[in-house]
């Protein structure tokens, strides 16, 4: 059976190879990152300084590299900003009335409310027909005002539109417009606004960015789904912000048929363009990201243009020459044929099988794996559910490592020390290989779907490797006496684990010195290798191969942290939205350079470690 196995895991290996070549080719075709600014920026700008103007404002952000502005609907609150109206509180206009010994106000100007006077020749009557419940027409000393009863917050955050006249200078400049919409709990302003961006739509206005942690509609699934259908036809692509998580846009996404750019939101301040630039330029080579939101913090134009300036300097002296500036746009449509899914399921089920039959070595266990994981083939193709392929994702990812550095150990043969790890590095490729080709499509290149269950992946292997090698030496461990170098070796290992934990997940600490090597490694190496993988884990599993020689219970259990090399490597392929290219070469680095560090760690074993204990012994014995 084993024969058979690896066979179909072969076959399976080989006629995978269209999809993860198509994905590379999808992901080296769209190398175009866009800067975006937002327009509101500059109404301060405008007040600050009366001799700037719109026009010469977007010119600047032109010539600075950025392609596009963000527009949000002016409210009423933004229109009086803009000196269009003035607007009056109710208790305001008592208090003018009582100083200028005028008649109070009776009903209904009574009631709290707002009084609104439009300036100039804008007509806010006119532009607001219908926009509020109740508006009663009021005059004092020859002066028109619109009274609106109610909060007078609220209303100032009424949504009135889009501006036309910045519209049309934004496209004038050369720039594209990128319209923001949020979610608005009133559904009269809702539908509004939702009519108002469909009506402003044109070239050059192509993609919509939502405010807030949800987008609209999104607690009306019937509604949402007729909102998506709304963008699609009238030809809007959508923008996703890192880390929003914003509610419905998910949805919006498959109804609009994945046409969606992934955007990086950063704020801009004097003292951290450096490492802004280093943000944009790793997140575009690395991260697939093709838009960059950037909230500029100054106060002053003057400080805020040569910020933008020197920010789009450096990240185009750091960005890599195969990425150019442009209107952003999202991955072509691909997706990988069901004969290539079911080929891989079953490489899959080889591979699941024959790892059981390797490390358990136990004909029942084996059949267990075999049984299970063609159920689950079985459960998919009845289900059609990606469910199903996540699981078989999350159980090659846990079994690959364990499996990587149990494998049979033959030190008595030439050439053991790299044909051992080449063996280890080979069997976490072909779960990586089978991870990719399973989770594969525009849904995890945007990250629209993703990969679950990344903390089992750090955590399983670990703990397995750690039960597997104490399980068989438990009762020689209860009764050995403690030396010198076991508490050494206890002490390493500990702190090992404190500082891989200190490291794992997002909310990781890393020192300023780590921070500047890591930036070193990617100026020199275009991408840096894990740490976790070429200093940590690879190292101290080649000299876990060492040990073994001699020691071979020993090695178990320098196997427990040279796990984490393999289950780091195994990871770095299951963030999906990661170029495929940019985790091969992050991990040929790791796998390199872990190789070399280890046969340090051997040359330190057996020049210093070794002399250190003999002194240790010959001292302890006088």
């Amino acid at each position: 059976m084993k024969k058979v196995l690896i066979g179909i895991l072969l076959a399976a290996l080989l006629l995978t190879i269209p999809s993860a070549f198509q994905r590379i080719q999808i992901e080296e075709s769209n190398k175009k990152f866009e800067s975006i600014i937002p327009f509101k920026l500059t109404n301060n700008w405008l007040v600050e300084d009366p001799s700037l103007t719109k026009e010469s404002i977007l010119t600047d952000f032109k010539n600075t590299g950025v392609q596009s502005v963000s527009l949000e609907p002016d409210t009423v609150s933004t229109l009086e900003r803009k000196g269009l109206i003035t607007a009056v509180s109710t208790s305001r206009m008592r208090e003018h009335l009582l100083l200028t010994q005028q008649d109070p106000l009776e009903a209904p100007f009574d009631k709290p409310g707002l009084f609104v006077h439009s300036n100039g020749s804008f007509d806010f009557e006119e532009i607001t027909t219908g926009f509020f419940e109740e508006d009663f027409p009021f005059t004092i000393n020859n002066e028109d005002y619109l009274f609106i009863p109610g909060n007078a917050s609220t209303i100032l955050s009424v949504p009135i539109g889009f501006d036309t006249e910045v519209i049309a200078a934004i496209l004038d400049a050369d720039l594209m417009v990128v319209p923001r919409l949020s979610n608005y709990s009133d559904d009269v302003q809702l539908e509004r606004m939702i009519d108002e961006l469909l009506s402003i739509k044109q070239p050059g206005i192509n993609k919509v960015l939502f405010n807030g942690a949800a987008v609209p509609a999104a607690s009306d699934p019937v509604r949402l789904k007729e909102f998506g259908a709304q963008l699609k036809n009238a030809g809007y692509g959508l923008m996703s912000i890192e880390f929003a998580g914003q509610t419905g846009l998910n949805q919006l996404a498959y109804v609009n048929d994945l046409n969606l750019v992934r955007l990086h939101s950063l704020g801009v301040t004097d003292g951290n363009i450096a490492e802004s630039s280093e943000k944009i330029v790793r997140a575009t080579k690395e991260r697939n990201m093709r838009a960059f939101f950037l909230n500029m913090t100054q106060q002053e134009y003057e400080n805020a243009l040569p910020a933008l300036q020197q920010l789009q300097a450096e990240v185009d002296a750091a960005m890599p020459d195969s990425f150019v500036r442009g209107k952003s746009r999202t991955f072509e449509t691909y997706s990988v044929p069901l004969w290539q899914t079911a080929i891989a399921l079953l490489g899959a089920i080889a591979f699941l099988t024959l790892a059981a039959q390797s490390v358990f070595k136990h004909t029942r266990l084996t059949l267990v794996a075999l049984i299970g994981s063609t159920l689950f083939v079985i459960a998919y193709f009845v289900t059609e559910q990606s469910m199903v392929l996540k699981v078989f994702g999350l159980a090659i990812a846990i079994t690959a490592p364990i499996w990587s550095v149990l494998l049979k150990k033959e030190s008595e043969k030439k050439w053991y020390l790299i044909r051992s790890y080449s063996q280890a590095i080979a069997i976490s490729a072909i779960g990586i290989w089978l991870i990719v080709v399973l989770l594969n499509g525009n849904q995890y290149l945007l990250g629209i779907d993703l990969f679950r269950g990344v903390s089992l992946i750090y955590i399983v292997p670990i703990a397995f490797i750690a039960i597997y090698a104490i399980w068989g030496n438990i009762k020689p461990l209860l009764k050995a006496n403690v030396i010198y170098w076991h508490v050494a070796v206890i002490a390493i290992i500990s702190g090992i684990a404190l500082y891989y934990m200190s490291r794992t997940g997002n909310a990781g600490e890393v020192s300023e010195l780590e921070l500047q090597a890591r930036l070193l490694l990617e100026q020199i190496l275009y991408v840096r290798p894990r740490t976790k993988e070429f200093l940590i884990g690879f190292p101290l599993f080649i000299l876990a191969l060492h040990v073994a020689k001699s020691y071979p219970k020993v090695s178990y259990f320098l196997l427990i942290p040279g796990v984490i090399g393999f289950l780091s490597l195994v990871n770095t392929f299951t963030h999906l939205h990661i170029p495929l290219l940019i985790s091969l070469l992050r991990s040929g680095y790791s796998i390199v350079f872990g190789f070399i560090i280890g046969l340090v760690l051997i040359w330190l074993y057996e020049i210093i470690w070794k002399k250190m204990v003999t002194i240790i012994r010959m001292r302890w014995q006088d």
